[in-house]
């Protein structure tokens, strides 16, 4: 028997949606979801333009409103001018006490800022084996005409260095002490044959409160009585 196609022409062309590939069906789907999110979106965020540009446009009338609106002018307020309170005067019971802490602070010397300071400018080279402070004694008024006093050494160090540079460095640095005066080498001696040290040994004064001004000379009393008046 010969078969016989009861189909209409053209029903084998089409393409059963079955047959369609899942890829291109996946990203037609998802194309649309995005773009119905995007049309979304930009409608959200045109309404929300729209609500601040009509609260723009009232805040702007109620400023322009607001603006031809006179206002009374306010008087400015006084300035009151406080007293103003004056240091009490120093009483002659309070002037020993002030003249003592005077004399103190004047005289007083930091030892940790020198100490400090020493630490700050000490190379790393130099090795010290002694230090000794003497703090230096008051100042004394000096008459009119005497020598003036030889400042005591208030610092003693003595060490060893690797030359005599190192020696040199430390010299020219403690200078720079502001607490510091009369810089002097004392000695400086190598070590023995073989060795690379070198031993010396510096002094200086310490800086303490400035003398006070020398006192006047003196008045002898001269007797001015003449014979003539005395009879």
């Amino acid at each position: 028997m010969r078969a016989v196609n009861l189909l209409p022409s053209g029903s084998e062309s089409r393409k059963s949606f079955r047959k369609e590939d899942p890829a291109v069906v996946v990203g037609s789907v998802l194309g649309i979801v995005v773009l119905f999110a995007l049309v979304a979106g930009f409608l959200n965020v045109h309404s929300k333009v729209n609500s601040e540009q009509k609260k723009l446009s009232a805040a702007r009338t109620e400023l322009a409103r607001l603006s031809l609106t006179k206002k009374p002018a306010v008087a400015p307020t006084p300035i009151v001018q406080k007293p103003i309170i004056q240091t009490p005067a120093v009483t002659s019971e309070e002037q020993p006490r002030l003249a003592a802490i005077t004399t103190a602070m004047s005289t007083r010397i930091a030892w940790d800022r020198i100490l400090r300071e020493f630490s700050l400018v000490l190379p790393s080279d130099v090795k010290l084996t002694g230090l000794t402070l003497t703090a230096p004694p008051a100042p004394v008024a000096q008459v009119a005409g005497a020598p003036e006093a030889t400042p005591s050494q208030g610092l003693s160090i003595t060490g060893t260095a690797f030359s005599h540079d190192g020696v040199a460095r430390l010299l020219s640095r403690l200078m720079l002490i502001p607490d510091l005066s009369n810089v002097m080498l004392s000695s400086s001696t190598a070590g023995a044959t073989g060795s690379s040290s070198v031993q010396f040994s510096i002094s200086a004064s310490i800086k303490g409160a400035p003398a006070p001004p020398p006192l006047p000379a003196p008045v002898v009393p001269v007797d001015t009585t003449t014979d003539g008046a005395s009879s």
